[in-house]
């Protein structure tokens, strides 16, 4: 008969262990990326130059076709005048539409249910701190 008892402490101490080579494998990969990446960046900007001197929006060549696209994002430099705003205005379409999980859960607590319209689960994880 095997004994299928397993030593938590050893786990525990495995666990500690992969997350710290995940982290320093991760780490020496973003540092050997860094020369690529800045390199990559440069040779963006040169492109992107190229095509805005000669007023184009694309560029075909042997190697293959450069060619503009516009990335945008939108960050919040001031949250509340931002809500202010929006709330003032009924200006709805300017949010993302999404329930913040704290909130729901508080709602939880104190009602036993969530709001409605909403689903909520939650997943156990293990979390693992260093001694």
């Amino acid at each position: 008969m095997t004994d299928n008892r397993i030593d938590i402490s050893v786990r525990v101490e495995q666990y500690v262990k992969l997350r710290d080579k995940i982290k320093e494998i991760e780490t020496r990969h973003k540092e050997e990326l860094k020369p690529y990446k800045d390199t990559l960046e440069k040779l963006n900007s040169v492109i992107l130059q190229h095509l805005t001197q000669v007023g184009g929006e694309s560029i075909r060549t042997q190697a293959g076709t450069a060619y503009v696209t516009e990335k945008k994002t939108a960050s919040l430099a001031d949250p509340q005048a931002f809500m202010d705003y929006v709330v003032t205005n009924s200006a709805w379409d300017l949010l993302d539409r999404k329930a913040n999980v704290k909130a729901v859960t508080d709602y939880i607590d104190e009602h036993k249910a969530p709001p409605p319209g909403v689903n909520y689960s939650t997943t156990n994880m293990v979390g693992v701190r260093r001694s």
